[in-house]
């Protein structure tokens, strides 16, 4: 657990319920908890790092504009299906903004050499995810980055389980072969 953070017992659809009921710390701790994994993931559908920012300002503030009509399914889930959405909403929207390596995230606790070999192995595979085919590259977006099980970007992409799990396999394979001939791994 993160310096400062403070351990509730509370799982996240219980701290959704006290933050819609105006409780400011339960809201701080959704926020801090999922706004780093929205924005890799916003990032890796929009290829905008500013992009991706104002994507998860649309998410949070969509919490309390449009609830959710249930809670059976994760609160991750429910985020991600709706960053999903609203990424590819606002990056039609949105087309001629700058790439996510044109404007990376501050990370003040790497050392220059680590940030510097970090940020060429990010970009490097940002590149190689954005070679493939939009289909591919969804379904391999939402498994790594948004970490969502394969029936649930079946249901998201309204495609046959079987077709998520052969897209997957192959979008992995292609990007293995390409890192591994750009020397990424």
């Amino acid at each position: 657990m993160p310096a400062g953070e403070v351990f509730t017992g509370l799982n996240d659809w219980q701290e959704y319920n006290l933050a819609k009921r105006g409780d400011r710390s339960a809201w701080k701790r959704l926020v801090d908890l999922h706004t780093q994994d929205l924005t890799r993931l916003a990032g890796m559908l929009t290829g905008s790092y500013d992009l991706a920012q104002d994507v998860v300002q649309e998410v949070m503030l969509e919490l309390f504009r449009k609830p959710p009509k249930h809670q059976n399914g994760t609160f991750k889930g429910w985020l991600t299906t709706v960053t999903y959405h609203t990424a590819l909403k606002l990056k039609k929207q949105y087309s001629g903004w700058s790439a996510l390596g044109k404007t990376d995230p501050p990370d003040a606790h790497l050392q220059p050499l680590a940030k510097l070999i970090r940020d060429d192995r990010n970009r490097g595979l940002f590149d190689i995810i954005h070679s493939l085919d939009e289909a591919h590259r969804e379904v391999l977006i939402l498994r790594i980055y948004g970490d969502e099980t394969l029936k649930d970007i079946s249901t998201l992409l309204d495609i046959p389980l079987g077709t998520v799990k052969s897209r997957l396999f192959y979008g992995v394979r292609h990007c293995r072969k390409l890192m591994k001939d750009k020397g990424l791994t």
